[in-house]
């Protein structure tokens, strides 16, 4: 059973989650069940791909980046 792989699922989807949570106190809309949703259908797309523990660190910092730019252009309107 791939224990350490359905922890970093945990993890990142955790991590996620909670910075969904604290971008709401911003007073932006709570999307913290989408970010974590997100984060764990990137982790499962990259395990099932074969990746490794690398392949999810780079995968979930590009999430990031993403969602980074997602929030600026929704922000723009």
């Amino acid at each position: 059973m791939p224990y350490f792989e359905i922890a970093l699922c945990i993890v990142g989807m955790s991590l996620y989650f909670n910075a969904g949570k604290m971008e709401v106190r911003g007073g932006a809309p709570d999307r913290s069940v989408l970010w974590g949703s997100v984060s764990l259908l990137v982790s499962i797309s990259v395990f099932a791909a074969g990746g490794g523990w690398l392949a999810w660190a780079l995968a979930q910092v590009g999430l990031m980046f993403a969602i980074a730019l997602i929030r600026v252009w929704l922000d723009r309107e």
